[in-house]
């Protein structure tokens, strides 16, 4: 029974982050749309009202220290999931060296993107935004459990 409240600990806390980035970020960018097109038509949630005291510029480029700070409240989160759920407590290592991997790929295209084609947006945008998206999911923590859960059965079951 311990061991399925773990379960419902960990799916739990990867829903509430993903309730609360994903609440965050939809009504950042109404606002965003908002003062971009100076449309009137939508109203921020009062949680998020003080967001109305910043302009555009200030908005936009608040969105991706708040994407590092998700990043890293998932990569806590898978850490700690693996850590508990895994018998091999090596796999904590693999989930530390996939986030940094992400990270680093996801800053180098947007440094490419920056120096070379100087902009911010773009394809390599895209493909950066893919990358943090992973890291902003469960996928990483399932992918290691499961395999992890799957390998044990695996050697178990050799003669």
């Amino acid at each position: 029974m311990k061991f399925f409240l773990k379960y419902i600990l960990f799916i739990g806390t990867f829903g509430i982050l993903g309730y609360y980035r994903d609440f965050l970020f939809v009504n950042l960018n109404y606002r965003l749309f908002r003062l971009y097109y100076n449309n009137t038509n939508y109203v921020l949630p009062e949680s998020l009202m003080f967001f109305n005291q910043f302009d555009y510029n200030t908005l936009y480029y608040i969105k991706y220290p708040i994407t590092v700070l998700f990043f890293i409240a998932y990569f806590a989160t898978t850490f700690f999931a693996v850590r508990i759920f895994c018998l091999n407590k090596k796999n904590t290592i693999l989930v530390i060296y996939i986030y940094i991997l992400l990270l680093v790929l996801a800053g180098m295209t947007m440094i490419y993107n920056y120096i070379i084609n100087h902009q911010i947006d773009g394809d390599e945008y895209s493909f950066a935004r893919w990358l943090m998206g992973i890291g902003q999911s469960p996928l990483v923590s399932f992918f290691i459990i499961a395999s992890s859960k799957l390998y044990n059965k695996f050697q178990n079951a050799q003669p």
